[in-house]
């Protein structure tokens, strides 16, 4: 058994019982799992597990952060996802198993972030568009407790994500790779300027900033 400080990822499909299509509903959450996994380096690649839950392993949370990020940017249009992050150490049971016989406060962490979420979309005074929690391994007691910077960030970044439709969830994605609007502009059928100015109004640049200063972020 080893231990091992990392970000541990549960994604949770929202309202996905009622979804007309299943069927479909479950090639494109792999589809968006893929999305992530090819842009962001994992421990644990994110991976199904059971319904219409995943999870996957970070170094740190700012990587596990985007990867929620661009899960929900994939499935726009579709369905929307809640998450929740854990930071803390990590106990490997059986290393072939994985993502399996794992446990330890990382993993806590996360379904507690999670199990949050869920409770504050209950609320009407919660921010509609919330999704992803993180919640650090605390004292000895037990207790995963927030970072309120990281809590902030989260707030206003997925307030804006729930905002954009497929299109803009697309640019995003192009920008986030390093894209230009004049190499965007031909996929989507309208101008450079066009697709400028639709960044502009749907925030994609905040969010493209915001996603590169939390991948530069130093975590401990």
């Amino acid at each position: 058994m080893a231990d091992d400080r990392v970000a541990a990822l549960l994604g949770d499909v929202v309202r996905s019982r009622t979804h007309a299509e299943r069927g479909r509903l479950q090639d494109r959450l792999r589809e968006a799992l893929s999305v992530a996994n090819d842009r962001v380096e994992a421990v644990q690649p994110l991976t199904p597990t059971i319904g219409d839950e995943f999870q996957g392993l970070y170094a740190s949370p700012g990587g596990a952060l985007e990867a929620t990020l661009l899960v929900r940017l994939a499935l726009a249009g579709e369905t929307d996802v809640r998450f929740g992050v854990g930071w803390g150490t990590l106990r490997l049971h059986d290393r072939p198993s994985a993502p399996f016989a794992q446990d330890g406060p990382a993993w806590w962490a996360a379904r507690e972030a999670i199990d949050q979420i869920d409770r504050s979309q209950r609320s009407r005074e919660s921010p509609r568009g919330l999704r992803t929690r993180l919640l650090v391994e605390g004292s000895a007691e037990g207790r995963a407790e927030p970072r309120p910077e990281v809590e902030a960030l989260l707030v206003c970044r997925d307030e804006l994500a729930s905002r954009l439709r497929a299109r803009d969830a697309r640019l995003l994605l192009g920008l986030l790779d390093g894209r230009s609007p004049s190499e965007l502009a031909p996929e989507e059928g309208i101008t450079p300027s066009a697709v400028s100015q639709r960044a502009i109004a749907k925030g994609l640049y905040a969010l493209r900033d915001a996603t590169l200063a939390m991948r530069a972020a130093a975590w401990a």
